[in-house]
């Protein structure tokens, strides 16, 4: 029986183990420009959020909020979101990384360097100008689904106010 429960024990240690993302990608640093698509000029006062799901095994649906984390792009367009070490990390999705920029909308993101990943090497994020009051309306900007507003708040308000604005 002593056996049976070792086994157990090591089989249960060992999925946690490979449940675990710890790499670099996974926490950070995340690092970028928000240019403007077309002019390729900086975009200053940029929202850049990045947020993780953990997907717990289940019956049923078991996904939930693990953490998110958030900053403003500088007159230069540039962000970072540090390094943080996490310890509890099984079934955390890799990161999604979203952008806030009222009056814009994302239109993708490229690697400087060829050879880099997305948001550890340097990133251009580009975001393309929405023209017309229809085009901003359509394309307006929720928090992402699971999200708890208080977990990112200027980001959360940016997108609020932005909202009240449009008057849609």
């Amino acid at each position: 029986m002593a056996i049976l429960t070792r086994v157990a024990l090591c089989i249960v240690a060992l999925s946690l183990a490979a449940a675990c993302r710890t790499g670099q990608e996974q926490w950070g640093p995340f690092r970028g420009q928000v240019v403007d698509f077309d002019t390729g000029d900086p975009i200053a006062g940029a929202h850049v959020m990045v947020m993780w799901i953990r997907d717990r095994p289940s019956l049923h649906s078991g996904e939930s909020f693990y953490d998110a984390r958030e900053t403003v792009t500088g007159i230069d367009g540039r962000f970072e979101i540090p390094y943080e070490r996490r310890w509890v990390t099984a079934w955390v999705r890799p990161p999604r990384v979203d952008v806030f920029v009222p009056g814009y909308v994302m239109e993708g993101a490229a690697v400087v360097t060829g050879e880099g990943r997305p948001y550890v090497a340097p990133t251009f994020i580009g975001m393309r100008l929405l023209q017309t009051q229809i085009e901003r309306c359509k394309n307006r900007s929720p928090l992402p689904v699971m999200t708890p507003p208080e977990s990112v708040p200027v980001i959360s308000n940016a997108i609020h106010d932005y909202g009240v604005s449009l008057s849609c």
